[in-house]
């Protein structure tokens, strides 16, 4: 066993023993009988995102005409001030996480922020729980698990606020109790509800509220969405279930010797996805005793290049030198603003702990952090479990689902404090405006001077306060009166109403010659604010080249903690990670609906999507490129992006319109733009998987469509669409007859069943359909002449196959016209059978020839043909199944297009000269001198010429 771990094994099983709790409901050891008498008072906020209060509508039976939902969501999540007593439960559950009891509520009442407060018989608890149904009573049963479809937070605090984050929290909590049989991490929070432990506790449900919120709501739609729809999502219970069990892990880890750690060196890992790329960073950190290294290693999703990390940069504490430009934050020191790199050194270390400064700070400046360890054993958990946070959960989806650590594997909780206080700042140089602070009247000013956000008059609405920003929720207000130093924080209750929602204080402080602003933001603060941005609540404002910004305190001894992976478990994760485990290429029909909403479409992109996304580098490499889609009809559907953000629409080859706009979206999506007109009128195609092999594309669509007499059309589709590069379409040659300019003749006969055999083997189809003809596509709509469409081959652009919707029995009437040369024009009949190939026959019988599709770029179609002529069953006893095979590729154009031609008449062969099949052959010769042959007269039906010559 590493020396690392050296005194684990007793601690570890120290801490499982503590956490163990077992028995009954009624063991006063799990959950003791409480006092009823009790009573406290509580003070609640229900943030629950916007679309999830529409959720009961989208449910709904519904008319045949979809409900019109907004496409964009005004807002990521807004209270919910509009909700009555009766909406309110709260229950305590036992330590096998079933109901025990429900408890009385007093005195309720709506407080004028938008929050509610009331009483209750019950004490401060982590096994109390505060249901809330948005449009009911909640309904319980004691002695069943917490209900799914509630919203619910623990009354840990007096004050709580009821959030998606806080029921997808403790739904995962409460599903481990119900598992293990146990409170876990919280037993003794259970068992003595204690002031410190209720901190604790409500401390670690906030971290936890945090992870959910960066690693999982980004991802996560809720417009037109119930709870239960949320909670069914693949991503939702890896996301949740993985950070509690690794949560839960680091809080159970042993005292870890972190001089051997650093000795072996340690992983972290990070992951990323966006419009500019994705990919795994995995860096290792170790110390020798003299000299730190950071080795940075990483894969960039590339192409269809599995897994696999190459180093990009290797930082040497001795050695590597920085200069100015790898500033990436700041920290004050006694002469100022000290830039700082992105890379920490070691400076000494001991058993238990080691400290380390910035790269960038050197002799007298040093501002040193305390870094110590917790360990824990890998070994039989869930590798996805432990790529949960929003620093690595993108690496998840490489892993199956049920892949675990083997022996010898170990997880660090690692845990680093200042030394002293560190008022951190963003790089502001080079008028890097990132930290600056703006009045909430006019976000795109910002404040200069540190006088503008005091006042001494506390403001009756909030935009005539001198405060600032600190998100698109609340504004921060402070006010100096007789000596008081208040902090006033303004919340956005819904729309434009703002109401005060807490208070706190502030104070001027200089440090040197630098004045600065402490504030402490509120615990409820942060909880409600979704965009909360800071590691710490502990800020200040400080006037910094000519502006105020805004930063975070560190505080000595207030402890910062993040994750990492001894040796052995990063080699499993990777070992394990593959592209192969992404679902297979295909189809996925998940949160396909005729009632959509942006949001829903959102999650079945994550829940369908492996890793592939619209980048930046993807929509360029598509410029130009055909995007061509297959219908159930056999119809060929095909989109062109053009640089200039048009982009060019066909079906069956044929323009349809003039160019509308495209655009690549912040989400990774491409929005075809339909009518310029109407910006309702879209389509969001977002790509879910990817064949590179094929070049084919699995996209799920979001089609919007606006009607000016009833609501927009939104519905979710899914579809598979291949790419194509322009000209790359070549004819499939395989099995063709070839021809003998001597006979004037195929080289060699093919049967109808070879002949479809070879087709079959030329085909290409995707998304089990294959292109084939149907009249549509050839006459448009009947009775129409001027939609009526000819055949132009490419191997002979002088020919053309021009079809009508003149009906004459079982076929339409059509002609088969050659216009160089001499030129004919052969009456044909035509028609498309059933297996959707074209059909024709000289109306004369002198040939028949049967054609099919066998692939198409959307402008362009590649045929097989099979073409017989009576002329070669009479002389070179061709049976009546046995012709040529033979291939190209053609397109359509308008039948009007096609060149009138009057066959002139062949010249009159007198008595005795050559025979007529010898004076063919002679005019075949003559005429190959200038590459065309022509029929020469209308007699010559017995020996029509072949298509190649």
């Amino acid at each position: 066993m590493r020396a690392f771990i050296r005194i684990m094994a007793v601690a570890m099983l120290s801490g499982i023993l503590t956490a163990c709790g077992g028995g009954s409901s009624d063991d006063p050891a799990v959950v003791p009988q409480e006092v009823v008498e009790i009573s406290s008072r509580f003070t609640v906020t229900v943030d629950v995102p916007e679309g999830l209060a529409t959720a009961y509508q989208s449910i709904l039976p519904q008319p045949k005409s979809p409900l019109s939902l907004s496409i964009i969501n005004t807002a990521h999540a807004d209270i919910l001030s509009s909700l009555q007593e009766k909406n309110f439960k709260i229950v305590l559950i036992d330590g096998q996480g079933k109901i025990y009891r429900t408890s009385t509520l007093s005195g309720w009442q709506k407080l004028s922020n938008g929050g509610y407060q009331f009483d209750a018989d019950t004490s401060l608890r982590v096994n109390a729980v505060l249901l809330v149904d948005l449009f009911n009573e909640p309904e319980v049963i004691i002695g069943d698990p917490l209900p799914k479809h509630l919203y619910m937070v623990p009354l840990t605090s007096s004050e709580v606020v009821v959030s998606l984050n806080s029921t997808l929290a403790y739904q995962a909590i409460a599903k481990r109790v119900v598992e293990k049989g146990d409170w876990g991490v919280f037993l003794e929070t259970a068992v003595d509800p204690n002031v410190r432990k209720l901190r604790e506790a409500t401390a670690y449900m906030t971290q936890i509220n945090s992870e959910i919120e960066s690693a999982l709501r980004p991802q996560l739609g809720t417009l037109g969405m119930t709870l239960q729809n949320i909670l069914i999502l693949t991503k939702v219970r890896d996301i949740t279930d993985g950070i509690i069990d690794r949560t839960y892990s680091e809080q159970l880890g042993a005292e870890g010797n972190i001089e051997a750690i650093l000795t072996d060196g340690y992983w972290r890992l990070n992951s990323f996805d966006s419009n500019q790329g994705s990919g795994i960073n995995a860096n290792q950190y170790a110390y020798d005793g003299t000299e730190t290294r950071q080795t940075d290693t990483g894969w960039r999703k590339d192409g269809s290049t599995d897994i696999n990390f190459s180093t990009y940069f290797t930082y040497f504490s001795e050695s590597t030198r920085f200069s100015s430009n790898d500033i990436s934050k700041q920290v004050f020191t006694g002469g100022g603003w000290q830039g700082l790199f992105d890379y920490d050194k070691v400076v000494l270390t001991t058993k238990k702990t080691a400290l380390m400064t910035n790269s960038a700070l050197q002799g007298n400046e040093e501002l040193g952090n305390n870094l110590s360890v917790k360990v824990y054993p890998l070994t039989g958990k869930k590798i996805r479990y432990f790529l949960s946070s929003k620093d690595n959960h993108h690496i998840s989806k490489y892993i199956p689902a049920d892949t675990e650590f083997t022996e010898d594997t170990y997880g660090f909780y690692f845990t680093w404090q200042p030394q002293k206080e560190q008022y951190l700042l963003c790089d502001t140089r080079d008028n890097n405006d990132a930290c600056r602070v703006s009045p909430p009247a006019q976000p795109s000013v910002h404040i200069t001077a540190l006088e503008d956000v005091i006042s001494d008059v506390h403001a009756s609405q909030v935009l005539e306060t001198k405060g600032f920003s600190l998100s698109d929720k609340f504004v921060v207000e402070f006010v100096q009166d007789e000596g008081f130093y208040t902090a006033y924080y303004w919340f956005n209750v819904a729309g434009d109403n703002w109401d005060v929602f807490t208070e706190g204080t502030f104070a001027p402080v200089t440090l040197g010659n630098t004045e600065f602003i402490q504030f402490v933001v509120p615990d409820i603060v942060k909880q409600l604010d979704d965009s909360y941005r800071f590691t710490t609540n502990n800020l200040f404002l400080v006037e910094d080249r000519n502006f105020v910004n805004i930063g975070e305190t560190l505080l000595k001894f207030e402890p910062f903690h993040f994750a990492g992976f001894d040796n052995n478990a990063k080699a499993q994760i990777f070992a394990a990670a593959s592209r192969s485990n992404l679902p297979p290429f295909g189809r996925c029909t998940f949160g396909d609906t005729s009632t959509a909403t942006t949001d829903k479409f959102l999650n079945a992109i994550i829940e369908c999507g492996g890793d592939e996304r619209f980048t930046a580098e993807d929509i360029s490499g598509l410029i130009n490129q055909h995007l061509v889609q297959l219908t159930e009809s056999g119809d060929i559907d095909t989109v062109i992006l053009k640089p200039d953000n048009t982009w060019e629409y066909y079906i069956n080859g044929d323009r349809q319109f003039n160019d509308r706009t495209w655009t690549h979206t912040s989400e990774g999506y491409l929005k075809i733009n339909w009518d310029p007109a109407q910006e309702k009128d879209f389509d969001l195609m977002a790509v879910t998987s990817r064949d590179r092999n094929t070049n084919l594309y699995a996209y799920k669509v979001f089609f919007s469509r606006f009607d000016p007499f009833g609501p927009v059309v939104n519905s979710i589709f899914s579809s598979i669409n291949k790419e194509y590069s322009p000209f790359e379409l070549t004819a499939c040659i395989t099995g063709d007859s070839g021809w003998d300019m001597t006979t004037i003749a195929p080289l060699s006969k093919s049967t109808k069943t070879q002949y479809q055999n070879e087709t079959a083997a030329c085909m290409v189809g995707w998304d089990n359909k294959m292109v084939r003809f149907n009249e549509a596509m050839l006459i448009g709509e009947t009775g129409i002449a001027s939609d009526d469409k000819a055949l132009k081959f490419a191997s002979d652009s002088s020919r053309f196959l021009k079809l009508s919707d003149e009906f004459d029995g079982d076929f339409f009437r059509g002609k088969y016209i050659d216009s160089a040369g001499c030129g004919f024009n052969i009456d044909i009949h035509w028609k498309v059978d059933e297996d959707g190939s074209l059909f024709y026959q000289a109306v004369d019988g002198s040939l028949n020839e049967r054609i099919t599709l066998t692939e198409s770029d959307g402008l362009r179609f590649t045929i097989k043909a099979f073409n017989h002529q009576t002329r070669w069953q009479a002389g070179l006893q061709f049976a009546a199944d046995e012709g040529e095979v033979w291939s190209d590729t053609i397109t359509f154009i308008s039948a009007n297009d096609v060149p009138n031609v009057t066959t002139i008449q062949p010249p009159v062969v007198p008595e005795g000269s050559l025979s007529l099949v010898h004076q063919v052959s002679l005019t075949v010769r003559s005429l190959m001198m200038v590459e065309r042959v022509n029929i020469l007269r209308r007699e010559w039906h017995k020996f029509p010429m072949n298509h190649h010559v």
